[in-house]
């Protein structure tokens, strides 16, 4: 998947990520939104911050680790994109994929990433 070859950048900063985007303005990034923020900020802000960073060289992915409460919340916000862990249960790993596959959600694994700042 071409995804996981894009230089991708983690941080927990509307501007910070805004800012990644414009300096990058001609390749095709990833902005890695870490769980721990997601955790204190809470879904609804998330999905606020995926509509702010629409661009064509951006691609916002929220990352849910291993939880699966936060996975669902994300889902029913119909985000683009969603990362979990690939220590996450099988079985709910696949639970996820399925109801994200219906919502036309496209579901990656956090620890594949290789263009990691």
């Amino acid at each position: 998947m071409k995804i996981y070859e894009n230089l991708t950048l983690l941080t927990n900063d509307l501007d910070e990520a805004l800012e990644f985007s414009s300096i990058h303005k001609n390749k095709k990034i990833n902005i890695l939104y870490p769980f721990k923020a997601i955790l204190w900020q809470g879904p609804s802000l998330i999905k606020t911050i995926e509509k702010k960073l629409k661009k064509k060289n951006l691609f916002f992915i929220a990352e849910t680790n291993t939880n699966i409460g936060i996975a669902l919340s994300l889902l029913k916000l119909n985000l683009e994109y969603l990362s979990i862990s690939k220590k996450m249960d099988h079985e709910l790993q696949n639970k996820i994929i399925s109801i994200a596959k219906k919502k036309n959600i496209e579901v990656l694994i956090s620890e594949k990433f290789c263009n990691f700042m």
